[in-house]
């Protein structure tokens, strides 16, 4: 894409081209044609704008959303045939004590308390319910969508308004259906990119990959055949931050449901039932959750290791971490494979992020406390980083 100048620039040109064309050597003309340069300029630098986003939206790399103008909704239409997925709502079940006989009306609201993992969330009840008076179990939505609403069962909440015969503090007792966030861009970006990149082959492991988007939450998944037995396919899954477990890519029971879902079922029920299957029927299919490996990193001798530089040298690292993953033969670009984890490649990602004067004597690798100068990841296998140490 060609440089786009600056106003600066392009009135220096515009006044310059006006004065040599015109030989211009009065001064009180001269102010005339400066105020001409200097009004074209703004307007010039308005087209080379409005080209720079046309050409930015003919391709999806690059494209905006359509609430910014944009073309990246038509291409996830186009190619995904839906639009960047919201925030879904979570449903929980609830516990309390009450006497039987007593009445929670519909639209009822319950405020997650201060010892809950997200405090301060309300959530509401969708019908009606007259209690027995033993063991009464409640269903319960969040008025919020994302992970700031999901809770854990253990949880307690208390009813935003008094109820006669109904204690007000009441226990999360199951999680029906887990709260997701909204779709990032780049994510659904990349979803975007992989169906256009990648060719459905009735079964073969990037159609796992495909059918396996259509789970929200989901980042990756990693398809293989089992090593003991050659009919089973093994999907290993890697939830985006947000809708992990752990904030680490740990997805939870309820998003490897999903994705057992969509690979024996397209989620479009605008299809035909006899289109929308997907699992071939030889093919016997188990989803799993990826596994995490600890990396750890001890830094020798280094100037200096603020509590500023060690946040900057985390931030950087994970960063640099979360994109290396395990490489599917047949599914991935090999364009794209960045598998290996390097202690060298990683110690200039660090370098990076310390000033001139700043430096250390030595930098070490420890890969689930193995000291490593190169590692591949495989399978289910992923990095994050564990540790930081200085000595």
């Amino acid at each position: 894409m060609a440089v786009i100048p600056t106003i600066a620039e392009i009135y220096s040109n515009l006044s310059s081209d006006l004065r040599n064309r015109l030989e211009i050597s009065d001064d009180g003309l001269r102010k005339v044609l400066d105020a001409i340069a200097i009004s074209l300029a703004g307007q010039f630098k308005l087209t080379y704008l409005s080209l720079a986003d046309i050409q930015n939206n003919v391709f999806p790399d690059t494209a905006d959303l359509g609430e910014n103008g944009g073309t990246l909704d038509r291409f996830g239409l186009i190619h995904l045939n839906r639009i960047r997925r919201p925030s879904t709502s979570g449903i929980f079940t609830v516990s309390l004590i009450a006497e039987a006989g007593s009445v929670l009306r519909r639209g009822i609201t319950f405020k997650s308390n201060d010892d809950s993992r997200n405090a301060g969330k309300l959530f509401v009840l969708d019908q009606q319910e007259t209690l027995v008076g033993v063991a009464d179990i409640l269903e319960i939505r969040s008025l919020e969508g994302g992970s700031e609403s999901l809770l854990t069962i253990g949880d307690k909440l208390t009813i935003t308004e008094p109820v006669i015969g109904v204690d007000q503090i009441v226990t999360i007792a199951s999680i029906v259906r887990q709260p997701f966030d909204e779709e990032s861009i780049e994510d659904f970006r990349a979803s975007i990119l992989q169906s256009i990149q990648l060719e459905p082959q009735g079964g073969a492991k990037t159609d796992y990959k495909l059918w396996a988007a259509d789970a929200q939450g989901v980042r990756k998944v990693y398809p293989y055949l089992s090593d003991n037995n050659a009919g089973t396919v093994q999907i290993y899954v890697e939830a985006t931050i947000g809708d992990s477990t752990d904030a680490l890519g740990t997805p939870s029971a309820t998003l490897l449901n999903d994705v057992l879902e969509v690979i024996e079922f397209d989620p479009d029920i605008s299809l035909p039932l006899n289109e929308r299957g997907r699992r071939p029927i030889q093919a016997d299919v188990q989803v799993e959750s990826i596994v995490l490996t600890p990396v750890d990193i001890t830094i020798t001798g280094m100037q200096e290791n603020s509590a500023s530089i060690t946040q900057s040298l985390r931030d950087n690292i994970e960063k640099y971490l979360y994109d290396i993953r395990p490489y599917v033969s047949g599914a991935d670009l090999a364009r794209n494979k960045n598998d290996i984890l390097y202690s060298a490649a990683l110690q200039s990602v660090t370098t990076n992020v310390l000033e001139a004067s700043n430096f250390f004597t030595n930098f070490t690798v420890f890969v689930s406390g193995v000291n490593q100068l190169s590692f591949l990841f495989t399978r289910e296998n992923i990095p994050y980083l564990r540790n930081i140490s200085f000595n």
